[in-house]
């Protein structure tokens, strides 16, 4: 099988399949309540955690040192701070009455623009996990890393369905937003590919996304699943879980 065919069917099946399985899960329950937002969004921020602190960040320090994953990270998480800006809705301070469990319509405008907010970093996230595949496929570990990430993406595409489920999104559009978001794995095996040598770029790509993927998840999710829930050793408890299962798989591939 020609190079570039293997690299972009192990980019579909991580970045696509792995975020379309995660949405599949996040759509799961037919009403979701703030309690099960609560723990679903605390357990993908910590998976997001995980991947930026223990797999991204290094990658990118390994592919380009310390200036190249502090100005990417700086930047991924100034890019999501400005698109969470645009992205605010008109009735973002509105007051409504609420029932310990219920998602009122408020509720439901900031969950559908959370899960906007993911879609777009899980998007920037994919474009350097397509060209590690990709520089990965000339050193014969491109599968062994489409796997790694494939375990990654699971969790992302929770994040973005969560939200956007409970926030009253239709499944459809859902659904085509996790595949959308896993397309720039694709792109970026199919730029390695043709590039060879993607140090510098794979760096930054990789520090940028990991910036934006904190931010998401530090200022928008645990800040929202600690909101939603007043049993807060619980969404920390699984904030960790999260975090450590993405290092596990990563460490037994």
């Amino acid at each position: 099988m020609p190079m570039l065919l293997r690299i972009v069917l192990i980019a579909l099946g991580a970045g696509v399949i792995g975020t379309l399985v995660g949405g599949l899960l996040g759509i799961a329950i037919r009403k979701p309540s703030k309690a099960y937002v609560s723990l679903m969004l605390s357990f993908a921020a910590g998976a997001m955690i995980g991947v930026s602190l223990f797999e991204l960040l290094p990658e990118s320090f390994d592919a380009g040192g310390i200036w190249a994953v502090l100005g990417g990270t700086t930047l991924g998480a100034i890019f999501v701070y400005v698109i969470n800006l645009l992205n605010k809705g008109k009735h973002e301070d509105e007051k409504e009455e609420t029932s310990k469990d219920e998602i009122t319509m408020g509720d439901k405008r900031k969950l559908r623009r959370m899960g906007i907010t993911i879609f777009i970093a899980m998007a920037l996230h994919s474009l350097p996990e397509g060209l590690a595949i990709g520089a990965g496929e000339h050193l014969g570990i491109g599968l062994l890393l489409g796997v790694v990430f494939f375990l990654h993406f699971v969790p992302e595409g929770l994040a973005i369905a969560v939200p956007m489920k409970a926030g009253g999104t239709k499944i459809w559009k859902i659904l085509l937003l996790c595949v959308v978001a896993g397309l720039p794995a694709v792109i970026g095996g199919i730029a390695a590919y043709y590039i060879g040598k993607v140090d510098v770029l794979l760096s930054y790509s990789l520090s940028f996304a990991a910036g934006a993927m904190l931010y998401v998840a530090l200022s928008e999710m645990l800040p929202t699943a600690y909101k939603y829930s007043e049993r807060y050793k619980l969404i920390s408890v699984i904030t960790l879980v999260g975090a450590f299962l993405i290092v596990i798989f990563s460490v037994v591939i």
